[in-house]
């Protein structure tokens, strides 16, 4: 069994906590648009900083000259666009109730609940569902990865203070949106605007009972 917490408000989250509301996942374009600034994160975008003078950089087949360059180089990677959940190690800690403008810790049984939103997103046929630590890097350093999934799970070392485990549902790139009951398409990503899904079961346990414990601060 692997523990991690998940920090939010009591109002959202008792609902989850009772049985009576499934989980929230947000796009991941969402985190550059919170008003937390604390958790604001252009996460559509990992910027990484070379040191031009451990690097060797040729062009037109000429080596430069680090001295002759104005600033360190720098390049963007896209990560591939996705819904989370996010949680923590850190557990019922004061540090971050403040820095999540949180009421609530929920211990959760990850693992557990990892597979239960497996079973759920079977209505929605090429999902796929990770989940594991992210790791964090200082803005000088090469990427330990290039994949766009990977991605998905490193952040800037600025964070490194919230321990983060994320869960994230990878939607196939080859549709347009999900589907609905009634056959309406609601796209996977709409430009500048945040996206959120719920998931529920009919068992009104399905999520709760991954629930280990609850704290207040």
């Amino acid at each position: 069994m692997t523990i991690r917490y998940l920090y939010g408000k009591k109002k959202f989250l008792a609902p989850v906590i009772e049985g009576k509301k499934g989980l929230r996942l947000s796009d991941l374009s969402h985190y550059s648009r919170m008003e937390n600034e604390k958790m604001r994160d252009n996460e559509m975008e990992k910027i990484f900083t070379l040191d031009r003078r451990q690097v060797n950089i040729v062009i037109a087949g000429r080596v430069m000259n680090p001295d002759e360059m104005a600033a360190d180089p720098f390049f963007t990677l896209t990560p591939r666009h996705c819904y989370c959940v996010c949680f923590t190690s850190r557990k019922n800690d004061p540090e971050l109730y403040g820095t999540f403008n949180a009421d609530i810790c929920i211990g959760f049984d990850v693992e557990m609940l990892q597979e239960r939103l497996e079973i759920a997103s079977e209505r929605f046929p090429g999902m796929d569902i990770k989940g594991q630590d992210v790791t964090y890097y200082h803005l000088g350093t090469f990427p330990g990865t290039f994949t766009p999934e990977e991605l998905v799970f490193c952040k800037p070392s600025q964070f490194s203070h919230e321990t983060e485990y994320r869960i994230a549902l990878f939607y196939p790139e080859s549709k347009s949106g999900f589907k609905t009951s009634d056959g309406t398409v609601i796209p996977f990503r709409i430009e500048g605007e945040s996206m959120h899904m719920e998931i529920s079961h009919l068992e009104k346990r399905f999520i709760s009972d991954c629930v280990t414990e609850v704290f207040y601060p």
